[in-house]
């Protein structure tokens, strides 16, 4: 059934319904267990009290507040699509494409359902205020972790994995912290040998990357887009990786097949080190028919590996307030 409660909508929501995978609606799957979303949006077309900072986003600023306007992301419509899927509770992770750093919607909404939402905030990576503002979130609103995202500079160098973040890796090193790392554009092959870099200097850090770093199957097929710096970060404990219905949508409009690509990323990194996440509030299209997607692409794993990465491994890293200090 597709509803509004399933469909995001947006200029381009009729796209993605054409993009979504006709298997998705073959058969439904129903799994035995519940399921964790590491990965959903919330914003409101409350402007009066929210207002929004859409200046950068996938598809356009102006684009951003229209959907929003017209189809808001609360936790009304959010919920509704969890409970359709069976998805228990999920991180809210900041929108930076309606909000940036303001926090305030999510802090809210995760305030009134702690039993829910585990929020994710963004910061500035290289803000001064950056350390006791991490600090004040995790006492006072119960944060997860802190999400930083951008692209390089000329130099290919990420702000968040720069000296000049330092102050805001020892503030979450010690408030114990999931720190996820979405770094788009540049090389990544260098950008995924700094992240191991950090993830040792920042142990009691538990860095997730989104969409595992975004691979490219296509351009080295043999290990399902893996460079051998990305796969190098299976030997340190704190790196985990993010399985997300945009990665799905972006391997179809490939012509890649996400089943081979998840088993390998599981035997390269094991399901205990990975974590499912929707999209939802970005992703065009039907959110029920991607869940089933991302379901049917793990059918190949045994059921402990699939409970590790649509529940387990979230549940276990993803710790309100932070884990304190190692």
């Amino acid at each position: 059934m597709i509803d509004r409660r399933t469909l995001i909508g947006s200029g381009i929501a009729a796209t993605g319904m054409v993009l979504l995978p006709k298997a998705a609606f073959a058969h439904v799957i129903n799994p035995s267990f519940k399921l964790f979303d590491t990965h959903a949006h919330f914003y409101t077309n409350d402007v009066d009290k929210y207002p929004f900072h859409a200046t950068r986003s996938r598809y356009g600023p102006e684009v951003m507040v229209a959907k929003a306007m017209r189809y808001p992301q609360t936790p009304k419509e959010i919920f509704a699509f969890w409970d359709e899927c069976g998805i228990e509770k999920g991180c809210g992770v900041q929108y930076n494409s309606t909000y940036q750093t303001d926090n305030s919607y999510l802090l809210d909404i995760a305030r009134e359902h702690p039993d829910r939402i585990i929020p994710v905030v963004i910061t500035d990576p290289v803000s001064g205020e950056g350390p006791a503002q991490l600090a004040k979130f995790a006492r006072e609103n119960r944060i997860a972790g802190v999400r930083w995202t951008g692209t390089p500079d000329k130099a290919g160098t990420f702000n968040f994995l720069s000296d000049a973040a330092a102050k805001n890796w020892e503030a979450a090193n010690a408030l114990g912290l999931v720190v996820v790392l979405m770094p788009i554009g540049g090389n990544m092959a260098p950008t995924m040998a700094t992240v191991g870099e950090f993830a040792k200097r920042y142990p009691n850090v538990n860095i997730v990357l989104d969409h595992i770093g975004f691979p490219q199957p296509k351009a080295l097929p043999a290990t399902q887009g893996l460079t051998p710096q990305h796969i190098a970060l299976a030997q340190i404990p704190n790196v985990y990786y993010k399985y997300t219905t945009l990665l799905i949508e972006q391997f179809h409009q490939q012509a890649v097949d996400p089943k081979p690509f998840l088993e390998y990323m599981v035997k390269t990194f094991s399901a205990d080190k990975m974590v499912w996440g929707s999209d939802v509030g970005n992703t065009p299209g039907s959110m029920f028919g991607w869940v089933q997607y991302a379901l049917d692409s793990a059918s190949g794993l045994g059921e402990a590996q699939q409970k590790s990465l649509f529940h387990d491994t979230a549940n276990r890293i993803f710790v309100p307030g932070g884990r304190g200090s190692s």
